[in-house]
């Protein structure tokens, strides 16, 4: 009797540790990449009318599909242990797809940057390196764009049309803001980081963002600064050297300065936080 009711507890705990799972039909047109939780399941096909995934866990997912040249789309989605039917739809073309290049991860840092269109009032026309786009949404995300200068115009019925550059550098997430009220191209990099001085000798004179800096230790050391691209010059005895300096999200600029005969005057490295 005893080991009747051990065998029947068992039981119950065994199908009390049973998750459910679901399927989930995603119907699209071929060759879209399709994520579950930001993994690749697989490619999108005829044979399986999109992509059909078995076994999935119950619970909330985010489905995500892509394909270059166009916005990503993604769908939120609740699973039971019913079948599930994503419909994705027609995906929008990428603004100034032009500027899309498939590369690998480690080459991101090397080559591209990531760039952001945003402008006041926020329906106009944008220009980019003599290629246009109609901007109907708060922003433009454009993604990877190669690094380096481009020029940038906006323009709409009743303003005075306002171009600029901008410079792309690797690594970075920059906003670009098109400003027709006040007439103004205004550049914005995302997040903070901060700036080492190793200087030889080791005393001398830092300026950098309107600021003076007496460097009389080994190091100098700057924090929470907005990233960005700012002038920097060391100084000793009238002697000066600058240079600008990029601050990147997340990222320590080590420069070295040397006032040496024969030394390189100006170099410069990164490390993360």
């Amino acid at each position: 009797m005893r080991r009747a009711r051990w065998i029947c507890l068992l039981f119950v705990m065994s199908v009390a540790a049973v998750s459910f799972a679901g399927d989930i039909q995603v119907s699209c047109s071929t060759g879209l990449r399709v994520y579950l939780d930001d993994k690749l399941m697989g490619t999108s096909n005829a044979h399986e009318d999109g992509l059909f995934l078995s076994a999935v866990p119950a619970g909330a997912h985010t489905i995500r599909v892509e394909k270059d040249g166009f916005l990503p789309k993604n769908i939120r989605i609740e699973v039971s242990d019913r079948p599930v039917e994503v419909r994705v739809g027609t995906l929008s073309p990428q603004p100034f797809a032009q500027y899309q290049k498939k590369v690998e991860p480690e080459e991101v840092e090397q080559l591209f940057g990531e760039l952001t269109i945003t402008s006041a009032p926020q329906n106009c026309v944008i220009e980019i390196d003599g290629k246009s786009e109609t901007k109907e949404i708060p922003e433009l995300t454009i993604g990877r764009v190669i690094s380096g200068k481009h020029t940038v115009s906006f323009s709409k019925p009743g303003y005075e049309t306002i171009t600029g550059v901008f410079e792309v550098h690797p690594g970075t997430e920059i906003t670009v803001r098109g400003d027709l009220f006040a007439g103004k191209i205004e550049i914005f990099y995302k997040g903070r980081g901060s700036l080492q001085v190793i200087s030889n000798p080791q005393r001398c004179t830092i300026r950098f963002r309107g600021e003076i800096e007496d460097k009389i230790h080994p190091k100098l050391n700057l924090t929470q600064i907005p990233a960005g691209e700012y002038p920097i010059m060391a100084e000793i005895r009238g002697r000066k050297i600058s240079r600008k300096v990029l601050i990147k999200d997340g990222q320590r600029a080590v420069i070295t300065v040397s006032f040496v005969k024969g030394d390189e005057p100006f170099s410069i490295s990164y490390v993360p936080h």
